[in-house]
């Protein structure tokens, strides 16, 4: 059995990302459509089996695939039925608007979370957003419909990325009323004070909480892909520095993994899964990760 092919965002990707709710259909149904024909088969998305469509059905369950070859209607039967809340928390601060337009880390978070609740509603599962950057506001509450959805959808296609981030009490008081145990999804780069992010993961495992965390970093910040003298500017605060990259790269690049590595451990310790997510990799890790942890919630 083969893998799913590889889901890349590329320049054809972003370009339609205006229209997120055909994107992460696309997506999401090709994944799918992958991991029917991959070692993964056998997650909660999968049906165990068929029956004959009966009056009053959910049409939605219907396999039109099946319809074609044979001429009868069928309900696809799944394992399970039951609806889990999902958090999904995106960080809109102006550190994440960085990346040549390919790997932009917004652009690839947003279809990210956009991916996400599409497949969550395909489970039948109830996904909420939360959007935290200069503010923490609770875009949408938790909540298992398609309407519900394509609400989602457009609060992403209107969001944007600007000013610090922020990990504090006006977010601490939104993952307050995640009151049902369920599973938080985190979309950020992080860049903020190690504290207030790891307060927040303890926050959340003390509720009960099972918690998925995508460290989100464009190759330029993980590679220092740049040659000769060049200044870098603060997306937050407008500081510059300027940088000679064949000097500073090994010594950058040490930084990095160790600060990847302090997150990745403090996931570890308060039991928050966590993956590294380069935005010119495709989507398959963190679908792959995203349907590990709702298998054993």
């Amino acid at each position: 059995m083969n893998p799913p092919a590889p889901l890349v965002l590329d320049a054809r990707a972003l370009a339609a990302a205006e229209d997120l709710p055909l994107l992460a259909g696309i997506i999401v149904e090709g994944f799918l459509d992958g991991l029917h024909r991959s070692p993964f088969l056998g997650y909660s998305t999968e049906f165990s089996s068929y029956r004959q469509y009966a009056p009053g059905d959910n049409l939605r369950h219907l396999d039109w695939k099946v319809w074609a070859r044979t001429d009868q209607l069928y309900i696809r039967q799944f394992e399970d039925d039951t609806n889990l809340r999902c958090q999904i928390l995106l960080d809109t601060s102006g550190s994440m608007d960085f990346g040549a337009d390919a790997t932009n880390k917004f652009r690839y978070a947003r279809i990210l979370a956009a991916v996400l609740a599409q497949l969550m509603v395909r489970q039948r599962d109830a996904p909420g957003l939360v959007l935290f950057g200069p503010d923490a506001r609770q875009a949408l509450p938790a909540r298992a419909s398609r309407m519900h959805a394509m609400e989602v959808f457009a609060l992403l296609a209107n969001a944007q990325a600007g000013g610090t981030t922020q990990l504090g009490l006006d977010l601490a008081g939104i993952t307050q009323t995640f009151v049902r145990r369920g599973l938080v999804v985190v979309i950020s780069d992080f860049f903020t004070d190690e504290a207030a992010t790891f307060d927040l993961l303890r926050n959340l495992h003390g509720q009960g909480q099972e918690v998925l965390v995508f460290h989100v970093l464009a190759p330029e910040e993980l590679d220092l892909a740049f040659d000769g003298e060049f200044i870098m500017e603060d997306a937050e605060t407008g500081e510059e520095i300027v940088i000679d990259a064949e000097s500073a790269r090994a010594g950058f690049k040490a930084r990095v993994t160790e600060f990847c590595d302090r997150i990745r451990s403090q996931c570890l310790r308060l039991e928050a899964d966590y993956q590294l997510l380069r935005t010119d990799q495709p989507l398959d890790a963190a679908l792959i990760r995203y349907l590990e942890k709702r298998a054993s919630v």
